[in-house]
């Protein structure tokens, strides 16, 4: 888990995670999983956190409760 200002995230960067994203038109409601990678997260006191995933589409932040963890980084140094 990664820190800030003493606090813990619950995911890093370089962890693979999946969310849901919703797309609303005039006729239908539709729901897509969506993987990708974290790329940037952002500590916020009065809310939950947010993190940039990077998709192979765009980059969406998300909040932590959307998110579920798929892999955990790996630290190679």
């Amino acid at each position: 888990m990664d820190r800030y200002n003493g606090a813990e995230f619950t995911y890093g960067i370089g962890d693979l995670v999946s969310f849901t994203q919703r797309r609303l038109t005039e006729d239908y409601v539709d729901d897509f999983l969506l993987t990708g990678i974290i790329i940037r997260e952002r500590f916020v006191f009065t809310a939950d956190n947010k993190f940039l995933v990077r998709t192979p589409e765009k980059d969406y932040w998300v909040p932590r409760p959307s998110l579920t963890l798929l892999s955990k980084a790996q630290n190679k140094t």
